[in-house]
């Protein structure tokens, strides 16, 4: 084999040797891309709250594209975004989270807002603008973003910033996966808020249904009755001895239907725990209860209506399954509350057993306190008794969601 062939096979070698490598280098970097794509996607199927899903992906996108900077950005309107997550290099200035940037007209950030697809710049050198300006003075020459959009709607942005070369090609193309991510992330808790809020309003309407059902019981029909019932008694005293005795009977029955009716307009509202509170409406509730019950309600606070609402009615249906079912000998309902939380607790030493699965009373009652923010717990172990608890959001509350930019794709 002469010298030539020699050179050229060594060439050769060489040229399948540097092609090994730069395979070998893009099979590791779509590895590590999909192995952060999956961490993301993990965190987003877990239901994570959006602050943490956020964070989590700016590093991820740092460290993939090997950045020396990443954000997320909100964007708040043309020319306007708010840093809501963010990661750099030790030594590297930052945005802080919060920090509202006006992008300018020719930035990422700014080209992502426009064209609603991920763009890149090379070079922020002699670009105009404060923004630019101030990327410039963090030391950042290059710059990548891509959209995140919601339902359509353009919400804002993941961007990478670097101190020293361009991005390679592509590197936008693959920021928009972590994007799309972001995105999925956002709507399952907007979703998540949207059903909540369905379902409290839907607790808020129901109550106050029963509150002006009690109210028409007690202000039309009971009051009708009642003046029947003084009617019957003048007709009495002025007719003979058999018709009266006969209207007697009847404002015997006259009056077990008024009792009948103000049991039903108590258990559909009761007026007591509107006009006096939680802890008079549970002194009620334990003197009516044929199973003897110790209160010890310790809650200095007032609280929504609905709240007090939900925990008087899980009370009363604890402790009327006590008196059908538990065989106690006594009841103990405890009320407790703080700056956050109120809980009520209801237990007592009967035979336990008790399955919440079975009675569609707890299930109701557990939708109810859920719809507030809340959760409710059986605990009942055979001869062990019984004991339920529920716990409430101490005030209503509004989760922190920023909602998307009124801007179809």
């Amino acid at each position: 084999m002469d010298d030539r062939a020699v050179r050229a096979l060594d060439r050769s070698s060489a040229e399948l040797a540097v092609e090994n490598e730069r395979l070998q280098r893009m099979l590791r970097a779509r590895l590590e891309e999909e192995g952060a794509l999956r961490r993301v996607a993990t965190l987003v199927a877990q239901q994570h709250a959006p602050e943490v899903v956020l964070t989590v992906v700016t590093e991820e996108v740092a460290r993939h594209l090997a950045a020396d900077a990443a954000m997320t950005t909100r964007y708040d309107g043309p020319g306007l975004a708010s840093v809501v997550a963010e990661w750099s290099v030790r030594g590297t200035a930052r945005f802080p989270v919060g920090t509202q940037l006006e992008i300018g007209p020719e930035t990422a950030l700014a080209r992502a807002f426009r064209t609603l697809a991920p763009a890149r710049v090379d070079s922020y050198e002699r670009m105009p603008g404060e923004y630019a300006a101030q990327v410039r003075k963090h030391g950042m020459r290059a710059g990548a973003a891509a959209p995140i959009l919601v339902d359509g709607h353009l919400w804002g942005a993941v961007a990478v910033g670097s101190t020293s070369d361009p991005f390679s090609q592509g590197a936008e193309t693959r920021l928009g996966a972590f994007a799309e991510l972001v995105a999925q992330a956002i709507a399952n808790v907007d979703a998540r808020i949207k059903l909540k809020e369905s379902r409290a309003r839907i607790v808020e309407a129901a109550d106050e249904a029963r509150r002006r059902i009690e109210r028409d019981l007690h202000d039309g029909a009971q009051q009708h009755l009642v003046a029947l019932a003084l009617s019957l008694r003048l007709a009495a005293t002025q007719a003979d001895p058999v018709t009266a005795t006969a209207i007697e009977r009847c404002i015997e029955d006259l009056r077990s239907a008024l009792a009948e009716l103000r049991e039903l307009a108590r258990g559909l509202h009761p007026a007591v725990l509107s006009e006096r509170g939680l802890r008079s409406a549970l002194q009620m509730l334990a003197t009516r209860s044929p199973v003897p019950v110790v209160l010890d309600a310790d809650l200095e606070r007032g609280l929504p209506t609905g709240h007090e609402t939900a925990l008087y009615f899980v009370a009363a249906e604890a402790l009327t399954n006590v008196a059908k079912y538990a065989q106690a000998s006594i009841a103990r309902v405890t009320l407790r509350g703080d700056d956050q939380w109120a809980e009520i607790t209801i237990a007592d030493d009967g035979v336990g057993c008790a399955r919440p699965e079975l009675g569609s009373g707890l299930r109701g009652l557990s939708d109810r306190v859920e719809a507030l923010g809340g959760h409710l717990t059986v605990a009942s172990a055979p001869d062990k008794g019984t004991t339920l608890t529920a716990r409430v959001p101490t005030a209503k509350t509004t989760p922190v969601v920023i909602p998307p930019l009124a801007r179809p794709v």
